[in-house]
């Protein structure tokens, strides 16, 4: 009886010391990152049948078992990548606006100042010094736009080396939590030490990317990374990385390399901080550089050809004051194929109030083209013409040689065209003040004309009819060049060598004089220039050149507004999370300072029992003398 006592004692005292171990362990970890609580799960010994009764035979620690739950666990990731993203994203929108709100002040008052210089001018037509300001604000409007895509430019290379650090970083952590799982095989028992520094690393990937945590039949673990892709299997590692887009070569986009081949992911998939940046480089940046390219463009392209209708100083017609935005190497630069492709096609703006940013995916299939907007509306065309070309957008896209059948390429109308602008014009003289348009003109309605080719033919009026539908080509006296046609006309018409386009959208007996002989001291060409500052040439006839930037910048306002709510609420549910996981993992020091006098008792009290026995045992040898 004394030696089952002693054993009963020993048991108790050995079990009790490892729950003080294990005590003493959660006490000295409570401040370590990613630790669960750890607790000793004891268990009576089997019994012993004796004199018709089962005795029991004392207690023993069955295991140390570590404190967890994987459903909680798995929120706390969902709601961390979340976090992240939301938190990436709002910061990403904050800089951005920020340098927004810089060149807020910058682009539209020198496109202002811009049109003051030419009001000015038309006071004063032939005063060189006013001809010399104007030069100067057009410089300012250059070096405005090429300074914000410049940049712009260096903000979508950071983020892109911003990825691939980050990407390295998901790279080095799928190689230790295959050195954990190395480790775990060799363990003869669950180590629960090393199992929470693998948390630690799902934690801080899940900060990186989404992920899911599954669990196998050997007890090791697949790491799930974004919707569905595997970066952890068992003891093998895949590897992220960016590979060469394509068409697009230098639009890098993200890959999973399992054994040698590289599987292409889409960016949205992944979430968390990666998937910000991803979205970030290639939806906000490309966002705003293409309003700000589109908001160039018009501001270019409208006064290059007011430019056109017009005669300088000398008596020359008018050239452009900036970058021909539609010159063949531009036209052929919007255009974004493979290294291999053979196809020439060019891409021309032809209408600015039908111009849209974004990306077109052009694919050539079966002598049908089929063209796809930014926003996956679809639409077949056949090119016709010499050389053959269609309309689309406000955008010609001209078909020089063909694409190979199943080839496909990427068309930016506008993109580059903020950092593409330069003033090319360096003579005063030569800013076209006259206009072709006479100031005897009598025009209410808001047609217009353009001369296209100057004939023999040098003055003349265009007549629209009392009911709008017809006009007629009239001389300077009243004498009939042309009879009365259909208004608005469907092609230009000649007068004498003398080429032009009427456009539609004049009123009842509005007059056109046409004036292509120089006249001194004439500043029609100002006028007309000065109206484009509050012309509505954008988005159908509905935006000024100022309200494409300040749509830019509100949407962007509402953007950061938007995502700085999201951060607040993922914030909530991330702190909720985090303190659901601390209700069973965490370390609770008045609990464990009441365990360890719970413990120390029991100790003490199994001490107790050793010392009975052994003072029994005394007793029994003593009788024996």
């Amino acid at each position: 009886m004394g030696f089952d006592l002693l054993t009963l004692g020993s048991q108790g005292v050995l079990t009790a010391q490892r729950q003080l171990n294990t005590t003493g362990h959660n006490i000295a970890n409570i401040s370590t990152d990613g630790y669960s609580r750890q607790s000793v799960e004891q268990r009576a010994n089997d019994t012993v049948y004796w004199s018709a009764n089962q005795w029991g035979q004392g207690v023993h620690a069955a295991a140390v078992r570590r404190n967890y739950d994987k459903f909680m666990v798995n929120e706390l990731n969902i709601a961390t990548s979340s976090l992240a993203y939301a938190a990436t994203r709002e910061s990403q929108l904050t800089l951005l606006d920020e340098i927004m709100s810089q060149s807020a002040k910058v682009i539209p008052g020198n496109i202002n100042e811009f049109y003051g210089a030419i009001k000015s001018l038309s006071d004063s037509p032939s005063d060189m010094g006013s001809r010399g300001i104007v030069l100067e604000k057009s410089r300012l409007v250059v070096a405005g736009f090429n300074d914000i895509n410049i940049v712009l430019q260096s903000l979508e290379m950071d983020t892109s080396d911003e990825i691939d650090a980050t990407l390295r970083r998901i790279n080095d952590i799928g190689i230790e939590i295959v050195d954990i799982h190395k480790a775990l095989l060799k363990s003869p028992a669950v180590d629960n030490d090393l199992l929470d520094r693998h948390q630690s690393l799902i934690n801080e990937l899940s900060e990186l990317s989404q992920v899911s945590v599954n669990q196998r039949d050997d007890g090791l673990y697949n790491i799930i990374i974004g919707s569905g892709h595997t970066l952890v299997s068992g003891l093998y590692s895949s590897e992220l990385k960016t590979i060469h887009g394509d068409p697009d070569h230098q639009k890098r986009r993200l890959a999973l390399i399992e054994g040698k081949s590289p599987k292409v992911i889409n960016n949205k998939d992944m979430h968390g901080k990666l998937g910000a940046m991803f979205e970030f480089r290639d939806n906000t940046l490309v966002q705003v550089r293409d309003e700000l390219g589109r908001l160039a463009a018009g501001f270019v392209i409208s006064l290059n050809d007011m430019q056109s209708q017009g005669i300088d100083l000398k008596g020359n017609s008018g050239v452009n004051i900036f970058t021909d935005l539609n010159s063949e190497a531009i036209a052929r630069g919007r255009v974004i194929q493979g290294k291999m492709s053979t196809a020439d096609i060019k891409v021309y703006i032809e209408d600015l109030s039908a111009l849209k940013t974004g990306d077109y995916q052009l694919k050539f299939d079966d002598n049908q083209y089929t063209l796809v907007d930014s926003k996956k509306n679809m639409t077949r065309v056949t090119p016709t013409g010499t050389p053959p070309s269609f309309i689309i957008d406000g955008l010609k896209i001209q078909i020089d040689s063909d694409l190979s059948i199943g080839e496909r390429m990427v068309i930016r109308p506008v993109r580059q065209a903020a950092g593409q602008i330069e003033i090319i014009m360096n003579e005063p003289e030569k800013i076209a003040a006259q206009s072709y348009v006479s100031s005897v003109s009598r025009v209410i309605g808001q047609g217009d004309i353009k001369i296209l080719t100057q004939g023999l033919q040098k003055e003349f009026q265009v007549i629209i009819s009392p009911d709008a539908s017809k006009f007629a080509v009239l001389d300077m006296k009243g004498n009939i060049f042309l009879d009365p046609q259909t208004y608005p006309p469907s092609s230009p018409i000649s007068v004498n060598g003398t080429v032009l386009e009427l456009y539609a959208g004049a009123a009842p007996g509005d007059v056109f004089a046409i004036n292509l002989l120089p006249a001194d001291g004439e500043n029609g060409n100002l006028i007309r220039m000065q109206k484009l500052q509050t012309k509505k040439l954008m988005d159908g006839g509905h935006s000024t050149l100022i309200d494409v930037y300040e749509g830019l910048n509100t949407d962007l306002g509402a953007q950061r507004s938007s995502l700085a709510r999201l951060e607040n609420i993922s914030r909530v549910e991330h702190d909720a999370a985090i303190g659901r996981v601390a209700e069973i993992s965490g370390v609770n020091l008045d609990e464990e300072a009441s365990n360890m006098m719970k413990f120390q008792q029991a100790y003490m009290a199994s001490s107790r029992i050793m010392t009975v026995a052994n003072e029994i045992f005394k007793s029994l040898l003593n009788s024996t003398r």
